[in-house]
């Protein structure tokens, strides 16, 4: 199971070593944000999208390319404005909500609604995936439902804090966390 501190020494030998899948993150989160900033009311574009849905799926996103890009700029337009316009008291009500309205877009599951969520607001969201999962679980999951993607946030959302207290200038979200984690799980593979 992946600890706070195996997460912040993963961080440190990805920096040294220029880590082009964490500076390509990087550049996704920083022009989701600038759309986010400039777009009223907020909502993606197709390429956006589509940029998402690779850097979620990395190399299965062949096996879902039909379906991901059968979305036309207007349907993807439409449903991320109404995923993402959701405001509720209750987060929980307003995650179960935005997931469940990502995955009304052909080829989007849990994995994809999520890294949506997560690369826009990665300081409240992280994307789930199965090698994470099974850092954070010491168990093997392929597929994943609204529970298991609370059960999932929570564990990332407690690193984050963990990790924060390590390394207080980092800049710790769960989206870190997962990002790291699925490094340490690939690099030990």
């Amino acid at each position: 199971m992946i600890s706070a501190d195996s997460l912040r020494e993963r961080r440190r030998a990805a920096k040294k070593a220029d880590d082009p899948g964490a500076a390509q993150t990087e550049r996704l989160k920083a022009r989701l944000a600038r759309a986010r900033d400039k777009r009223v009311p907020f909502s993606l574009t197709r390429d956006e999208f589509l940029e998402i849905c690779r850097w979620s799926l990395g190399d299965g996103y062949r096996r879902s390319a039909g379906l991901l890009e059968s979305n036309s700029e207007k349907r993807v337009k439409r449903v991320t404005q109404l995923a993402f316009a959701v405001k509720d008291p209750e987060a929980e009500f307003a995650l179960a909500a935005r997931l469940t309205i990502l995955r009304l877009l052909p080829g989007v599951g849990m994995g994809v609604a999520s890294a949506i969520l997560a690369l826009c607001w990665p300081r409240r969201y992280a994307p789930i995936d199965g090698r994470v999962w099974s850092a954070f679980f010491d168990e093997q999951r392929s597929s994943f439902e609204l529970p298991d993607y609370r059960r999932f946030l929570a564990r990332a959302n407690e690193l984050a804090d963990e990790v924060r207290s390590l390394d207080r200038k980092g800049h710790w979200s769960p989206q870190l966390v997962a990002y790291y984690t699925a490094m340490k799980v690939e690099s030990s593979a």
